[in-house]
C-alpha cells in the first residue's frame, strides 16, 4: 500500500464559506491560490483528485488545507482567526466525507488566543469532525511557533497525542535580504531554511524536551539541511562542549544529546524527487522517522504522483523499511 502523507487541497462546494469567515483577506488569497492552480482541478475536486490516485495507484492521501489560507495568518484578532478555523476546518471534514474513505484530512486552529477557543475547536476538528491533526505554518506573520505564549498549543497536541503539520512560510518581509525576494528564490531556498529555524527552535526552546510525545511532521525531509548539515550541527552543539559554551549558544541546558530531539521529528519526501536527498535522511535517522510524500497537486501535472513512489523504491532499502516509508510510519502518526 502507498500513502501519500502530505498534499493539498479544499472541498470545491463549500469555498464561499471562506469569504464569509475570513472576508477580504479570505476572498483575495483564494482567488489567488486558485489562479495559481488553474490547471489542477483536482485541487478542489475530490473526485477528481481520486482518479489521479487510481491512476497512479497511490491508495490513500493525506489532505491539507492550502497553507496560505491557514487561519493563523488572518489579519485581525484571535476571535476573527478562530472563525476561520472552523470555516476551514468544516470544509476540510466535507473533503474527506466527499472522499470516502481515500482522503485523509487536517485542520487548523489558531494559536493566538488558543485558550480563548484554539483549544475548543481543536477538540471540534478532532474529536468530532475526525480531522487526522492540525496543519500549521512555521511562523505566524513573523512569529516563531515555538514562542512561550504558544506553549498551550503545544501542550494540547501533546495532551490529544494529535500530529502536527508544520508547512514553510515566507518571511515577514524581505526588508533585511531583498534579493531574496528575486527569481522565486524564498519558495526554492527560504521556505526550507525556514523549516530549519523552527525544528531548531522547537528542540532549543525546550518544547521537544517538554511535550516528548510530540508528532510533529516536516514538510520537505525538514528543509533538508538537518541530515546534509548533521555534522555541522553536531560540532556547534556538541554534549562534550563545556557546558557553559552549550547554555550561552542555547540559552538553556538539554538533559539528552541533541540528536535525541531532531530525531523524534517526521521528515517528509516531498523534495523533488531527489533520491540522494531521501537516502541521507534515510542514513542519518533511519526508516521510521521518514513518511512518503508529493505535494500533490502543486508540480507538474501528475508528475509528482507517477514518479515519486519509484524514487523509494529505486533506493534499495530492505523491503521492511520502505513499507515504513509508504504506510506503516503514516498510520502511527495519524492512529490510523
Amino acid at each position: 500500500m502507498v500513502i501519500d502523507a502530505h498534499s493539498h487541497g479544499f472541498h470545491g462546494p463549500s469555498l464561499d464559506q471562506f469569504e464569509k469567515a475570513g472576508g477580504t483577506w479570505a476572498k483575495k488569497t483564494l482567488d489567488k491560490l486558485l489562479s495559481m492552480v488553474r490547471n489542477q482541478p483536482a485541487f478542489i475536486d475530490a473526485g477528481l483528485r481520486i482518479e489521479a490516485l487510481e491512476r497512479n495507484k497511490v491508495n490513500l492521501q493525506v489532505v491539507t488545507p492550502a497553507h496560505y489560507l491557514d487561519s493563523n495568518l488572518l489579519p485581525g484578532d484571535s476571535m476573527a482567526q478562530l472563525t476561520m478555523a472552523k470555516a476551514l476546518n468544516d470544509n476540510m471534514a466535507r473533503l474527506m466525507e466527499a472522499s470516502r474513505g481515500r482522503l485523509l484530512t487536517l485542520g487548523s486552529v489558531p494559536l493566538v488566543g488558543f485558550e480563548k477557543g484554539g483549544s475548543k475547536e481543536m477538540e471540534r476538528a478532532i474529536g468530532t469532525l475526525g480531522l487526522k491533526g492540525i496543519s500549521l505554518p512555521t511562523n505566524l506573520i513573523g512569529k516563531p511557533v515555538d514562542l512561550p505564549e504558544f506553549e498551550p498549543f503545544w501542550a494540547k497536541a501533546a495532551e490529544m497525542n494529535a500530529a502536527i503539520y508544520l508547512h514553510p512560510q515566507d518571511p515577514v518581509s524581505h526588508a533585511g535580504r531583498p534579493y531574496e525576494a528575486d527569481y522565486d528564490l524564498s519558495h526554492t531556498f527560504a521556505w526550507p531554511y525556514d523549516t530549519v529555524l523552527i525544528l531548531a527552535r522547537l528542540v532549543f526552546s525546550g518544547i521537544m524536551e517538554k511535550y516528548s510525545g510530540l508528532k510533529i511532521v516536516s514538510h520537505h525531509l525538514g528543509g533538508g539541511m538537518i541530515p546534509f548539515f548533521w555534522g555541522r550541527i553536531s560540532e556547534t552543539y556538541a554534549p562534550d562542549n563545556d557546558q557553559s559554551q552549550l547554555e550561552r549558544k542555547i540559552g538553556r541546558s538539554l538533559p539528552k544529546p541533541i540528536f535525541e530531539y531532531f530525531s523524534r521529528f517526521y521528515y517528509d519526501t516531498a523534495v523533488g524527487g531527489s533520491g540522494p536527498a531521501i537516502r541521507c535522511t534515510y542514513e542519518l535517522f533511519g526508516a521510521d522517522q521518514i513518511v512518503f510524500a508529493t505535494d500533490f497537486p502543486f508540480g507538474p501535472a501528475e508528475k509528482r504522483l507517477a514518479t515519486y513512489p519509484a524514487v523509494i523504491r529505486s533506493l534499495g532499502f530492505p523491503e521492511a523499511d520502505t513499507e515504513k516509508i509508504f504506510e506503516f510510519n503514516i498510520r502511527r502518526i495519524l492512529d490510523l
